[in-house]
């Protein structure tokens, strides 16, 4: 998706990379906020830029295979789809015309985020300034401090109370399950769960924590506030019914996903995508008291063959890892902006030294990408100053 309206010959590119979703998502329409509110936005409008969003391979249209088998998957990756951008930005390029002397500006926010590093490494040419937005830069198998930071999130901006009763939902949950006491899962209209089957339950788990740390990471404070709000004046029990069930009288399918995993058609569903890379490539798998590792691991094999064991999950992870090192190596790399809010679950990985390293106090997951005049955030202002600096600058120099 682009929009040109303000773009001057020779402006710069304002080049937003999307991550695992589709760009025309009838709920988020992600590529509608981007391209017409977002800081980038703001941007391009004042300097004359050309805006441009780009579908990451696989998640919504943008498929080149028939299904996806295992087979199919093996060109879903970050190295695959940085090509794509590389690819459509040589495009651009080539129209001498209006692009010649054009600067590109890469952005990337979340998962997108960290590939923005990543291809200023690979594509120095191609790249002159660069913004990574709330994205993890320290890759490992397991990573269990993501839902110890979303409970200290929701404690800080919703209250303690909250905090104290999601907890001892989670708590009570857990004991009833070990009791085979099924009357909780009723009040929350939960079917199609086997208690003797610990992949089940781990994988409840995973879904009711992921209520939560989808809360903290998608929300803004205003709602995490009202979501806390309603669990305190109701129950967490009540408050995670709703989240799971909406308003429909069908109760919840608590095994669904894992259905969605095992699904090879070309489906808008993006789980068995982003599984896909988690177990070839990124890890991270997030971790809890009660979801243990094993849980990941063994839905690794299962979903996609043996040949996904533990050594070689870690050796395919500890190869990413490897491309975030060193990050003030190369020039192209060191005019990347690398931010890291304070409300953010990513956080609890520490990003790497780097020059342009910003924590933004106050802040949540991506909401640097806002536009300028929606943010207060002292944090967030001095961050949109200094990348306003830095892009004319890139525009000065178009103009010699």
């Amino acid at each position: 998706m682009v929009k040109e309206d303000y773009f001057k010959p020779n402006g710069t590119i304002f080049f937003f990379m999307g991550g695992k979703g589709s760009i025309l998502s009838p709920t988020t329409n992600v590529s509608n906020i981007m391209l017409t509110n977002s800081f980038i936005h703001d941007l391009a409008k004042k300097y004359g830029g050309y805006l441009v969003h780009s579908e990451h391979r696989y998640y919504g249209e943008s498929k080149a295979t028939r299904d996806l088998h295992l087979k199919s998957l093996k060109y879903l990756s970050v190295p695959q789809a940085m090509a794509d951008v590389a690819q459509l930005i040589r495009f651009l390029k080539a129209n001498s015309t209006f692009f010649g002397q054009s600067k590109v500006f890469l952005v990337g926010g979340s998962y997108s985020g960290l590939m923005v590093p990543w291809f200023a490494k690979v594509y120095p040419n191609l790249i002159d300034l660069g913004w990574a937005s709330s994205a993890p830069f320290q890759f490992k198998i397991e990573l269990k401090s993501f839902y110890t930071k979303v409970f200290k999130i929701v404690q800080n901006i919703g209250g303690k109370k909250c905090s104290d009763m999601i907890i001892y939902g989670f708590e009570t949950l857990r004991a009833a399950i070990k009791k085979h006491n099924t009357l909780r899962l009723v009040k929350m209209n939960i079917c199609g769960f086997d208690h003797y089957n610990k992949i089940q339950v781990f994988n409840l788990f995973e879904r009711l924590t992921k209520v939560i740390g989808s809360l903290v990471q998608n929300e803004n404070k205003t709602n995490i506030q009202s979501a806390c709000k309603e669990i305190s004046e109701t129950s967490f029990t009540s408050y995670l019914r709703r989240k799971l069930n909406g308003n429909s009288a069908k109760c919840y399918d608590s095994i669904s996903s894992l259905r969605h995993l095992r699904d090879v058609r070309l489906i808008t569903d993006s789980s068995r995508l982003w599984f896909y890379q988690s177990c070839s490539q990124l890890g991270n798998f997030q971790t809890s008291e009660y979801i243990p590792l094993d849980f990941w691991l063994d839905m690794c094999t299962d979903v996609f063959g043996h040949k996904f064991s533990y050594c070689f999950i870690t050796t395919k992870v500890k190869v990413t890892d490897h491309f975030f090192r060193h990050l003030d190596s190369s020039e192209k790399v060191r005019r990347i902006f690398l931010t890291q809010p304070e409300f953010d679950a990513w956080s609890a990985i520490k990003v790497r030294k780097h020059k342009r390293t910003y924590i933004l106090r106050g802040a949540l997951h991506c909401e640097d990408l806002q536009p300028s005049a929606v943010s207060v955030n002292p944090s967030i202002k001095t961050l949109m100053m200094d990348i306003d600096f830095e892009v004319q600058k890139l525009q000065d120099h178009n103009k010699l």
